[in-house]
């Protein structure tokens, strides 16, 4: 299934099988507004909490998470899923989009959000199973989808869950706030003798500095409810997202990693690029170069894995 017709799927769901009543959620999205904005942990009092998440941010982080998944996981066999802070799934669910048969365990403190997570998942992807008893084994994928904030301690969590997975994603709204985190976490898991897949290109000093900062973006469409219910009048938002991956075993360096959009021109490309050695580079790239077609199909977030002619 494509993106947009799941997220509909989704939506459908929510719609038919658990009610639907415009006003309610739309006041339930004011709700959850003004709790986001006053800095709450924000959880869902009410069914229709649920329905106004799933019409306007699930769209978004479900895309981050897809995007990040085909980016890095298409190519490895992943069995078993540990979702901290699953919410209402959205991270499992992308993962149910590339993998079968997947083992999930799920922790959120928010019991609603769970039963909700368990329905979901076990609707849409029944030959999946999912554990409600303690994590009794090593894990392949563990994933903090826009969750780590809600750690109380962080280290002691990632100490833990590290000892017990191959690979941990770690994704974040793509603000200077985030940014500053998952530098402090990235430091925190080198010093353990992680191995840094991802978004770097190297374990060096980060060379963003100042009022520059490593985050990512993707385009979401948005549906007639999520405008309905933002007020909105555009087809697409844009979320932003930054992210930290990590796996015990290393993998191929690659040359550097497009850290903005390319800025395409009538006959060049002007590039931002973080390389493999630590460093910021700008190049522009003309017609005449051999990686100009490439390049020219390049989007903001791509690596890449030769240096430019």
């Amino acid at each position: 299934m494509g993106l947009f017709f799941y997220m509909n799927f989704l939506q459908e769901y929510v719609q038919h099988e658990l009610g639907w009543h415009s006003r309610d959620v739309k006041k339930a999205y004011q709700a959850l507004q003004s709790g986001y904005r006053a800095g709450e942990c924000v959880g869902y009092a009410n069914i229709e909490q649920v329905q106004a998440y799933v019409f306007t941010r699930f769209p978004a982080t479900y895309q981050v998470c897809l995007k990040l998944i085909g980016k890095y996981f298409n190519d490895l066999k992943i069995h078993s899923v540990l979702d901290w802070g699953c919410g209402i799934g959205t991270a499992s669910l992308a993962l149910s989009q590339h993998f079968e048969n997947l083992e999930y365990y799920l922790v959120e403190q928010d019991k609603q959000a769970k039963t909700y997570a368990i329905e979901f998942l076990t609707h849409f992807f029944p030959n999946n199973i999912v554990h409600h008893e303690e994590i009794s084994k090593n894990i392949d994928l563990s994933v903090f989808s826009y969750s780590l904030g809600e750690v109380q301690n962080w280290q002691k969590t990632l100490d833990s869950i590290w000892d017990k997975t191959k690979y941990l994603l770690i994704i974040e709204p793509g603000t200077t706030v985030h940014f500053k985190r998952l530098m402090i976490i990235r430091d925190y898991m080198l010093a353990k003798e992680a191995k840094l897949w991802g978004p770097c290109c190297h374990t060096k000093l980060c060379p963003l500095q100042d009022n520059d900062w490593c985050h990512f973006a993707v385009n979401v469409p948005r549906s007639k409810e999520h405008r309905m219910l933002k007020g909105g009048e555009r087809g697409f938002e844009q979320e932003a997202y930054s992210y930290l991956l990590f796996a015990k075993e290393p993998r191929n360096i690659d040359f550097g990693r497009v850290v903005a959009a390319p800025r395409l021109h009538g006959g060049h490309i002007d590039l931002k690029i973080c390389t493999k050695d630590g460093a910021i580079s700008t190049p522009t790239v003309g017609r005449s170069s051999g990686n100009y077609k490439t390049l020219k199909k390049c989007v903001w977030g791509d690596s890449l894995t030769h240096e430019l002619l």
